[in-house]
């Protein structure tokens, strides 16, 4: 049986674009261009407060398993962006 994480659509989008990208650095610009459109007028806070949703529903997900669950391991790239570690 699998483990299953309920994500918001953004939580979603910015693990796939991460993942697409897996041990490069993905740039702060970029995330929200691609999730949430280059035409986004609001704070850039919405990529932190979104990281930091999809960090803590991960989390969760990982102990609510009967099994011991390896979580992707999402580094902060402090003026730069994130990277979704590879392995």
């Amino acid at each position: 049986m699998r483990n299953r994480c309920a994500l918001r659509p953004e939580e979603f989008e910015l693990l796939a674009l991460l993942g697409r990208y897996a041990g490069e650095a993905v740039a702060r610009e970029r995330l929200m261009a691609q999730v949430w459109d280059e035409n986004w007028f609001g704070s850039t806070k919405a990529l932190d407060v979104t990281m930091a949703g999809l960090r803590r529903r991960l989390a969760e997900a990982a102990d609510s398993s009967p099994r011991p669950v390896r979580l992707p391991l999402i580094t902060t790239l402090r003026g730069h962006g994130y990277r979704l570690e590879d392995g």
